[in-house]
């Protein structure tokens, strides 16, 4: 790398990545394998499409939030349940 005394770098040149085979149509590096036919590719570029957030349903927990659907104690066991489900299996204490 060359330092240049002006403190500022030139950039440094770019090539841009291309794939000289086209994509496998057996995915792998996992325990299974499948064939990536046609509707399942249709069905993911549909998915990859999607918005991240969704309009619609933010509206509607905002609205559920705000009649109070949530203040329940069934609605604070089922939120604690599920919060429990993504933590990693742990025989340790709690800290």
């Amino acid at each position: 790398m060359r330092i240049e005394p002006t403190g500022v770098q030139p950039p440094a040149p770019q090539t841009p990545a291309t794939r000289s085979t086209p994509a496998p149509a057996v995915e792998s590096g996992s325990a299974k394998e499948f064939v990536l036919t046609g509707k399942l590719a249709t069905l993911l570029a549909g998915v990859r499409q999607a918005p991240d957030v969704r309009p619609n349903v933010v509206s509607e927990a905002a609205a559920r939030l705000a009649a109070g659907d949530f203040n329940t104690a069934e609605a604070a066991a089922a939120a604690a349940a599920a919060a429990a489900q993504t933590l990693p299996d742990n025989d340790g204490p709690v800290s």
